[in-house]
């Protein structure tokens, strides 16, 4: 049975990421690029009008974190319109067009992001790590630093499993993941939609729960770095 209502906790921080390209780096991932060295960029150069660096010569492990980072907040962005235009298909009706348009940008972005985190795993591959960076994760008081932040336990240890270690290679490898998973969601939802059907309500759910989940994860990254600056 289809359901035309979804109650959407959308998160408001999705919105703020789609502001700033730089912040958008600062929240999903950055400082990263510090555990490899002279591979952090501020983006400045090389952009388009819409903030995303388009590469021109060099690119840096730094930018890539921030170009993956974009798109995939932008993708977020656009799965939290479409989730707004179900939730008010229960007034007006299904809005088939709005919908189908929100669901392919959603797609075109995190397809975006896909090939974004593919390059920035190929860089750090070929990157040495930075060993003073890489100490300070592996004595990093990952536990204290949970309890003292609030963090959500079962996604700070996943962050904790790489960090602690000195993985970050690992970290940009489950950003690349993570793409697959939700891009199998969206072409999920995107069936339905193009046969002008609203998608169950438990694959919405599942959907929002694994972008939440995935910009946690990115944002916890981004904290453990800032704060072992």
């Amino acid at each position: 049975m289809r359901s035309k209502v979804i109650p959407i906790f959308i998160i408001a921080i999705s919105f703020v990421f789609a502001i700033n390209p730089h912040l958008i780096g600062a929240m999903f991932g950055n400082e990263s690029c510090t555990a490899f060295p002279n591979q952090c960029d501020s983006g400045s150069g090389g952009g388009d009008s819409d903030g995303l660096y388009k590469p021109q010569s060099t690119v840096t492990i730094g930018q890539l974190v921030i170009e993956g980072g974009t798109y995939f907040l932008k993708s977020s962005r656009d799965m939290d319109q479409f989730l707004s235009l179900v939730e008010f298909s229960e007034m007006s009706g299904p809005d088939y067009l709005s919908l189908k348009t929100a669901i392919d940008a959603a797609i075109k972005n995190m397809e975006e992001a896909q090939k974004a985190y593919l390059r920035l795993i190929i860089l750090a591959a070929c990157t040495t790590y930075n060993q003073e960076i890489i100490s300070r994760l592996i004595e990093f008081d990952f536990s204290t630093f949970q309890n003292n932040n609030g963090l959500i336990p079962s996604i700070f240890e996943k962050v904790e499993m790489f960090l602690s270690c000195g993985n970050v290679r690992g970290v940009y490898k489950e950003f690349y993941f993570s793409t697959f998973r939700i891009l199998e969601e969206l072409r999920t939802i995107k069936k339905d939609v193009d046969s002008n059907i609203l998608p169950d309500i438990s694959t919405l759910w599942r959907i929002n729960q694994t972008f939440s989940e995935v910009k946690l994860f990115g944002q916890y990254v981004a904290e453990v770095f800032y704060s072992i600056k």
